[in-house]
């Protein structure tokens, strides 16, 4: 009897580990593959998508910037300049919501590189930003700025000459018999200098947006005007940065954009001090000397008794003591151009101002930068 009932019980056993093990194949064999968390999953980021403040950045939120110089399409920064503002280039061009792929184009560099364009702007880096996000190319020299998708107007710069131009590098204009706020191009006029206006002005950063306004022409349409005077197209500029209506019957010129950071303030308010540089280099060599021209303009005598250039390897502020060091210290009389020399460094950046007193008041011009590339061995 007992021999019986052990042997069942091991059957019992048996059976029971028997059926354990088809049901955790079973289980096995129809198990449902793990999810990963949606934040885990690796989506692809555009090539070039908006950042919170909108300018745009590449898909690792490096920025990309403009050159005031590249206005008619082609690439003017070479050799040296392009290491300090690589090149951007992305074959495909995919871009984030608040951007149209169609305003993004290629050129062929001179020397054999592509480049990818933004409205016919060539893009580039800047390569002092080290992190996602920085934006210390912006405003630099006053020729480099942050590319934003919503410029309305901009600045080219074309033979050493800046004025100011529409978002896709096409000249703006002013008129001599307009008054303030009062266009006086009609008729006829109006089909060789057809007006230019934009609803919101977005200017590069060194320009004031609030300089420009809106007014209704004599057609019953609006009109942008800067510094109170309107501004137009011409027919005949069939590129863009041409400037062929430059001096059309001695009455329609390019316009100059004013900077912000120039003092225009004197003892006599007839009067306009201006300090501008030139020309420098963007970027030299280190223990070298570099040259800097400015020119000094304005005032009721225009006596200069005092203009150098203030610098430094910090950026400053607006007066003499922000900039520990200076060249020599030159008069004369306005308008006159000067220049002075610079022994500069082994490496880092150096800034620095153009400074004059005239008529007993002082002026500086914007700040302006170069950068130091550090001498390699030759061993």
């Amino acid at each position: 009897m007992k021999r019986n009932f052990l042997f069942l019980s091991l059957i019992g056993i048996l059976i029971i580990f028997l059926l354990g093990g088809c049901i955790e194949q079973q289980q096995t064999g129809n198990q449902t593959p793990v999810k990963k968390p949606e934040g885990q999953t690796s989506v692809e980021q555009p090539a070039v998508k908006l950042s919170t403040e909108n300018y745009m950045v590449d898909d690792k939120s490096k920025t990309l910037y403009l050159f005031t110089k590249d206005v008619k399409g082609d690439s003017k920064c070479i050799d040296a300049c392009l290491k300090i503002w690589p090149v951007f280039y992305r074959e495909k061009i995919s871009v984030s919501s608040g951007l149209n792929s169609s305003d993004f184009g290629t050129i062929m560099r001179t020397d054999g590189t592509k480049q990818t364009t933004y409205k016919g702007w060539p893009l580039y880096y800047f390569s002092s930003d080290m992190n996602p996000g920085d934006i210390k190319g912006e405003g630099v020299n006053g020729i480099w700025f942050i590319a934003r998708k919503d410029y309305t107007t901009f600045i080219a710069d074309k033979d050493n000459v800046k004025f100011i131009v529409d978002a896709k590098g096409n000249t703006l204009y002013n008129f001599t018999k307009d008054q303030p706020d009062v266009s006086n191009c009609i008729g006829g006029c109006l089909k060789a200098w057809p007006v230019f206006y934009a609803e919101n002005i977005v200017a590069p950063s060194i320009m004031n947006n609030s300089d420009f306004g809106v007014i209704t022409n004599s057609e019953g349409s609006k009109q942008t005007t800067y510094k109170k005077m309107p501004l137009y197209y011409y027919i005949n500029d069939t590129s863009r940065g041409d400037t062929n209506g430059q001096g059309v019957n001695d009455a329609w010129f390019i316009v100059e954009p004013a900077a912000k950071g120039i003092s225009t303030t004197t003892q006599n308010a007839s009067s306009s001090l201006a300090i501008k540089v030139i020309s420098f280099p963007q970027s030299a060599h280190g223990d070298t000397v570099i040259t800097i021209k400015w020119e000094v303009t304005g005032g009721t005598a225009g006596e200069i008794s005092n203009t150098a250039i203030i610098w430094g390897y910090k950026t400053g502020g607006a007066n003499i003591s922000d900039y520990p060091e200076s060249t020599v210290v030159q008069t004369g009389k306005t308008p006159k151009e000067y220049n002075a020399g610079i022994n500069i460094p082994s490496s880092g950046t150096l800034y620095f101002k153009a400074h004059a007193i005239v008529d007993g008041s002082n002026i500086y011009s914007p700040e302006n930068q170069i950068s130091i590339i550090q001498q390699t061995s030759g061993y």
